[in-house]
């Protein structure tokens, strides 16, 4: 500790310094949240491709190693194209800047989870290796990294069919005490999303314990409801769930069941990310309900008397 404190003693971390410096304040911290969290912000990515209607298949595939990961899907691909301003392809510029994404003017996404501008990049700083594949307009391109540093340019590879992303990452176990994934945590969060996205499959592939699942669901919270009813051993009071789906500048999905369980049971997620502490959108729709069956007792005098 010195007495002095002067210009020299002042430090600038760059591009994406800070979060290998403080990887808490990104992700929450370095335990097993922390880990999965670099999951869900790439998965995050896929959902909001698929959220957007530009694709139907998401793949992640947990490698027999069970430290190591890869996620992809059919959207349309990350950009490989020269920015105009940086220099540098689009692919490069998102995966090594913070605050770099097509998810800020709402141009490109209608909605989207993740962190806006911040997943992608946070975790391609914690992963020591991440390999992005991309396919998009007929080529195929690929770029890898190493600490959150491109280990050469973006590469045309050859042709290819289709469009899409696809991330592999390796998180660093000088940053993670323990970089061993749990394949049901993952399992688990997958399912969700092909509740929460009806229609979207969801392939899910455990190469540590050999199994592989599809996930799909047509009817999607409806579906959900059924399997939430079973997994408490809830029995409806009426056969017919009420369910309400609205789109007016804001998508809204919405299905209540009541039950012999005395205790309230709700789920609530937002651009398909779970808010396990509630928010304005539970208040208000536990407001709303509470308004609504007032209203009706008033107007039918089904009021006790006595």
């Amino acid at each position: 500790m010195t007495s002095t404190y002067t210009a020299k003693d002042i430090s600038v971390l760059e591009g994406l310094d800070p979060v290998r410096k403080r990887p808490g304040m990104y992700i929450g911290g370095v335990g097993s949240a922390g880990l999965h969290h670099l999951v869900w912000e790439i998965l995050d990515n896929s959902v909001d491709e698929a959220m957007n209607g530009h694709a139907t298949e998401i793949n992640v595939i947990l490698h027999d190693d069970g430290t190591s990961m890869t996620i992809s899907d059919n959207g349309r691909g990350i950009p490989v194209d020269i920015h105009p301003k940086l220099k540098k392809s689009a692919l490069e510029i998102i995966l090594t800047t913070l605050h770099a994404g097509g998810k800020f003017e709402g141009q490109n996404y209608k909605t989207s989870g993740g962190l806006h501008g911040v997943g992608a990049s946070v975790v391609n700083a914690l992963s020591k290796k991440l390999v992005a594949t991309v396919k998009k307009d007929g080529k195929l391109y690929e770029q890898s990294f190493k600490l959150g540093k491109p280990i050469a340019p973006i590469k045309k590879m050859g042709a290819a069919r289709g469009s899409g992303t696809t991330i592999y990452f390796h998180p660093d176990p000088t940053i993670f005490p323990k970089t061993e994934f749990n394949p049901d945590t993952i399992r688990d969060r997958l399912e969700i999303v092909s509740y929460i996205h009806k229609g979207v499959k969801v392939v899910w592939d455990d190469q540590v314990n050999k199994k592989k699942e599809v996930f799909q669901h047509n009817e999607g919270i409806v579906n959900y409801l059924t399997k939430i009813l079973a997994q408490r051993n809830a029995h409806p009071v009426h056969d017919q769930a009420f369910v309400l789906e609205k789109e007016n500048g804001i998508g809204v999905q919405i299905i209540l069941q009541w039950t012999e369980s005395t205790d309230e049971h709700i789920r609530s997620y937002v651009n398909g990310i779970p808010t396990a502490s509630g928010g304005s959108h539970e208040n208000g729709m536990r407001a709303g309900m509470t308004k609504a069956l007032r209203n009706y007792i008033e107007i039918h005098k089904l009021t006790p008397r006595g």
